[in-house]
Formats: C-alpha cells, structure tokens, sequence
C-alpha cells in the first residue's frame, strides 16, 4: 500500500472521528493523517505540510470547503480532493468538482463508500505521480540532448562552468562571458542561438533538475537543499518549485518516497 499524507477538514467532531479512524484503519497505521475543524485550519496546515489527498466538508466556519479547493488552486498546490456534502448540497458540491475535487461523498455515508472513494484518489495519486516522473525524466533527457547538440566550444565551456557554479546564487551571465573570455551581451545572444533558450531558463531548469534529484536521493531539510542548488532563500526556493511543479518540495518528495 503506497505511504500517503492525508488531510481531513471536518468541523462535525463525530464525523471526523469517523473518517479519522476508518482511514486509520484501512492504511493500518501506515498513513500520517491529520484532522482539522474548519476550512482555516485546513489551509495553514495544507500550505505548512505534505498533503497528498484532502477530505473536505463542504459547509465549515471561517473558510467552505469550497473556498478551501479555491485558495489551495491560488497557492498552486495540486493536491487530489473529495468532498462530504449533504443531499441539500448535492448539485453545489458537483459545481465545486471545478476547483479540483475529484469527487464527492454524501453524508451520512457508510464506510465501504468512504473507502470506495479513497481507493479512486489512491489510483488518481498513483497515475499523477507516474506522469511527473515521466516529465521529470522527458526533461533529464532534454538537457542530455542538449548538452550533446552543442558545437560551439565557448558554449560547450559555458554549461560546464554553470553546472559547476550553480550552487552560487549570484551567478550571472556576466560571470559566465568572464570565464570564456567573451562580452556578456554576445554570450547572452550566443548561448540562446546554441541552446534555444535563455540564459536564466537554462538556470532555473538545472537548479531544479537538482533539487528534485537530492529530494528524491536525500534527507536533506528544504532549506539545505535551496542552497545546495543556488537559491538565496528557501522560500523563494519552494514559491518557484510550486510555480513550476504545481507542488512543494515537500509534496515532491512525500510523491516519489519509496
């Protein structure tokens, strides 16, 4: 049974409890799952932590499910998600299915439809993992492609030197021109006619490339690997990894865990 993080948004106590322990149940202890009271709570914990499936009432105090799916969809967090809802909310909570959850469960409900339910997010989860680590793999061989299509010499030093320098924050297209012994605006022109991208494009791609391999091959803290690969800060890190990847970098790894 894959490992996930579950997170369970529920301001009716007995059924959270519910939820909460039939899930506890059917992964035998191996998920982590959390359990909030309202929509608030539910964002906090969602924007701070892993989260791999969220369970969601539809009606909560301070934030709606609804408005839950809405700001999470903002934050760029890509995470699977179903709704409870109530037969009076039954076409509102179809309307939601837009905001990302993927399905809905009405209440009360048994546990073999919970579980049901649960089952298709697992499968939904397991098809997305599968297709990021075909992207992640289709750009590994992008940049190996490239680096192979490369004539010119001075452009050919100029990725070695970046590969090398790239834990640098400040490193600058200034810096690569020094090292080949060219001015910065010819190599600025010279390397996108080379590479077919920029300069920067070239950067980010290789630090996260990088930060997704330590992810996947280490246990180092977010902030330790946000240095490793050259970003001044590990918040900048994380809102660049999400921008791109539609996760954090804690979600990535939490994903691609064995």
């Amino acid at each position: 049974m894959m490992k996930l993080h579950v997170l369970i948004a529920e301001d009716e106590l007995p059924t959270r409890r519910g939820v909460f322990n039939a899930l506890q149940q059917y992964s035998q202890g191996e998920w982590h799952i959390h359990a909030v009271e309202n929509g608030l709570e539910a964002l906090d914990y969602a924007l701070r932590h892993p989260v791999d499936l969220l369970i969601t009432d539809i009606r909560m105090p301070g934030l709606t499910g609804i408005q839950l799916l809405e700001k999470l969809k903002m934050e760029g967090q890509a995470i699977v998600s179903m709704l409870l809802t109530g037969y009076a909310e039954f076409e509102y909570a179809r309307a939601a299915m837009k905001f990302g959850a993927i399905n809905y469960i009405l209440k009360p409900f048994d546990h073999e439809s919970l579980l049901t339910a649960v089952q298709a997010a697992c499968e939904e989860i397991l098809v997305r993992q599968r297709q990021q680590d075909v992207q992640q793999a289709e750009a590994e061989n992008e940049e190996e492609a490239l680096a192979a299509k490369i004539r010119n010499e001075s452009i050919r030093k100029a990725l070695a030197y970046i590969t090398a320098e790239l834990h640098r924050p400040t490193l600058s297209i200034k810096d690569v021109a020094d090292h080949i012994h060219l001015n910065p605006s010819y190599t600025s022109v010279l390397f996108k006619e080379e590479t077919k991208i920029t300069f920067s494009e070239f950067v980010n791609r290789s630090r996260l490339r990088r930060a997704k391999s330590l992810l996947h091959a280490t246990d180092k803290k977010i902030y330790e690997i946000a240095d490793c690969v050259g970003f001044s800060s590990s918040k900048y890190f994380v809102q660049v990894f999400r921008d791109v990847e539609g996760m954090t970098p804690n979600q990535y790894r939490n994903h691609h865990a064995e």
